[in-house]
């Protein structure tokens, strides 16, 4: 069994995008700002771009994966897609992408899709994990707001 989820999720932030940018394509920041991630590190030496490796560590079950870097136009989009993480008789694996553009004199449109593949029992709690993911990522683009517009000048 496999079925993907598709959830899309936007904030718009008062700041460039430059300065967004520079936060949510830090992997070692993803923890300052999605609640489920423990820990982030990019594996790969050099500088972030196509290919780089991204190790996370989640709070629930301390479980960790990878994903990599898979679409890098800075400042405007970065996508990613890594293999499965298992997890209760199933896997999701990690797929999505976040869009920049510029709204106005110092603001940002952020458009973040997370695409979930699901495998095993997990395929069966689709309707939940959906639901879930949602309200997660809508606290966590709150999160990122706040974090970043605090964060320094513009």
């Amino acid at each position: 069994m496999r079925t993907s989820l598709e959830v899309i999720v936007e904030v718009e932030i008062e700041r460039p995008p430059p300065v967004v940018w520079a936060f949510v394509s830090d992997a070692e920041r993803l923890p300052e700002w999605l609640g489920e991630f423990e820990a982030a590190r990019e594996e790969s030496d050099g500088p972030t771009e196509v290919g780089t490796v991204v190790r996370y560590t989640l709070k629930s079950g301390h479980r960790s994966g990878t994903f990599e870097i898979v679409e890098w136009d800075p400042p405007r989009r970065m996508a990613w897609d890594g293999p499965p993480l298992r997890w209760a008789g199933g896997a999701a694996r990690p797929r999505g992408s976040h869009t920049l553009a510029e709204t106005g004199e110092g603001r940002t449109s952020l458009v973040s899709r997370y695409q979930p593949e699901l495998t095993g029992t997990q395929v069966l709690l689709g309707w939940y994990l959906k639901r879930w993911l949602r309200r997660q990522r809508l606290t966590d683009m709150q999160t990122l707001k706040a974090v970043v517009e605090v964060g320094g000048p513009s």
